[in-house]
């Protein structure tokens, strides 16, 4: 995603601004940190020696609720990943909460999955932008 300048319909010369933005990015990059919660989990039942439903059912929770921001930023790209982002923090301290030795077994994930979404955010900031700037022509 990002501006190209001079594309190949543009005479040669003139500087214009095109957008050549890949409405998916946004939608896959949540999708992305859906499967590495998925992950996590796994890798946090098979680190602990306890299991907790508590922590499963907030960790199903998440992910149904990852799913239906995945399937609104097709619209709204940039409330999305805010929101997944959001979302993911408050889970993580929830479950950190609920069940501390959790935490220990994916916190590698975790780290991942929050930088993943910090980074996505100027990515869908500017879709956003282009969209709205689409919707006025």
């Amino acid at each position: 995603m990002g501006k190209r300048n001079n594309p190949p319909s543009s005479p040669p010369g003139q500087y214009t601004h095109h957008w050549k933005m890949d409405e998916n990015k946004t939608r896959n990059t949540i999708l992305d940190t859906l499967c590495l919660i998925i992950a996590g989990e796994i890798i946090s039942i098979l680190a602990s020696k306890h299991f907790s439903w508590a922590v499963t059912i907030i960790t199903l929770t998440e992910v149904l609720l990852f799913g239906i921001l995945a399937f609104l930023a097709r619209k709204n790209p940039y409330p999305s990943v805010l929101s997944a982002l959001f979302l993911f923090i408050i889970i993580s301290i929830i479950s950190a909460a609920l069940k501390p030795t959790y935490l220990g077994g994916s916190i590698i994930i975790k780290i991942f999955i929050l930088i993943y979404l910090v980074r996505s955010i100027a990515d869908a900031r500017e879709l956003q932008a282009y969209k709205r700037e689409r919707l006025k022509k």
